[in-house]
């Protein structure tokens, strides 16, 4: 937890040292760039492009580049990136493609799995197939369609991804391909949903970005348990495991100020705050222990609100401008579940 890794829209890279409040390095590893995604070891970074259509793999150390992979198919069709993250117990990078159907599982181990990326009968040490290991292996997993977006398991065995006809599709990483599709219309924003413990099954919750809803769905089967309506579009939703409650925001359209919690066992809106009246109000997140829920103000003349998790009452705000992601170095390096990983 010692240091943060940056990246701009146009794909500058900084590392800062949190213990001693210094700019460590900086480099450029794109025109266009979408996010990164840091290794569970702390010693690698790769950033996802849309410009060019590039993966690029850094050391976390000082940012010395260490692999540009371009983004082609078998057939040499090149594709933006949409996103790429850490699958820790994978020791693996999972890239998804925005122009091909494909998603990319990346080892970062230094002894590979033999074969990985490759199709062998037999994967024994004796089989006389085992072919000679190369660093960052790729698996290219070919899907029916395109995912915009998507969200990793807990168990980082299976990926939900928003498809651009519309729906959802999972897709299972140790078996290489979709197991099942998904009810969700419009835009889910998968990359901020949760999920949580609930009548014996996980459940997984997201925001929509073009519906007024919250979407419930069992991950057991994969059905939809319920549509819970908003009153707007949200992007951003977070919990966690101490708390009762599920916050999202109403991101888009003329109630942005709003902000509902929602109780994760009866699926109904117990409360809808309003921080700032005619402010955008987005993106919770909590603190290690859970008791406080912290709100974002979007505006020039905007501040955190600090909310105790438990009441719903305002605890502080702080005046700030414009601020934006809050991200808690705990509840990222343990994978709470009650956020985006």
């Amino acid at each position: 937890g010692r240091y943060i890794y940056f990246l701009s829209r146009d794909g500058w890279v900084s590392k800062f040292d949190v213990f001693n409040l210094v700019w460590v390095a900086e480099i450029r590893a794109g025109i266009n760039a979408r996010n990164l995604a840091v290794s569970h070891d702390g010693r690698y970074v790769m950033i996802a492009n849309y410009l060019p259509h590039t993966l690029v793999l850094l050391d976390a150390k000082d940012l010395t580049p260490i692999k540009v992979i371009e983004a082609k198919d078998s057939e040499g069709n090149s594709s933006r990136v949409s996103a790429v993250y850490t699958a820790d117990p994978r020791s693996s990078f999972i890239a998804a493609m925005k122009d091909i159907p494909e998603v990319w599982e990346i080892n970062y181990e230094d002894d590979p799995p033999v074969g990985f990326g490759k199709w062998v009968h037999d994967y024994r040490p004796d089989s006389g197939e085992e072919t000679e290991k190369e660093r960052f292996p790729i698996r290219k997993l070919r899907l029916k369609g395109i995912l915009d977006d998507f969200f990793l398991t807990q168990e980082y065995d299976q990926i939900i991804g928003s498809t651009r006809g519309g729906g959802a599709q999972v897709v299972d990483l140790d078996l290489g391909r979709a197991v099942a599709k998904v009810d969700l219309p419009g835009l889910p924003h998968l990359s901020s949903a949760i999920t949580w413990p609930r009548n014996g099954t996980t459940v997984l919750a997201t925001p929509n970005i073009r519906k007024p809803e919250v979407t419930v769905v069992d991950t057991k089967t994969w059905k939809v348990i319920k549509r819970i309506p908003t009153q707007g579009p949200g992007f951003f939703m977070r919990s966690h495991e101490k708390t009762p409650y599920a916050w999202t925001d109403v991101f888009f359209g003329p109630n942005r100020d709003l902000m509902h919690v929602i109780d994760k066992q009866t699926l109904e809106i117990v409360e809808t705050l309003k921080p700032a009246p005619g402010k955008t109000s987005a993106h919770v997140e909590f603190t290690k222990d859970g008791k406080y829920a912290l709100v974002s103000i979007w505006d020039m003349d905007g501040a955190i609100v600090v909310y105790d998790a438990r009441t719903l009452k305002e605890v502080k705000r702080i005046p700030m401008k414009k601020p934006s992601g809050k991200y808690n170095v705990h509840n990222k390096l343990t994978r709470s579940a009650g956020t985006s990983h």
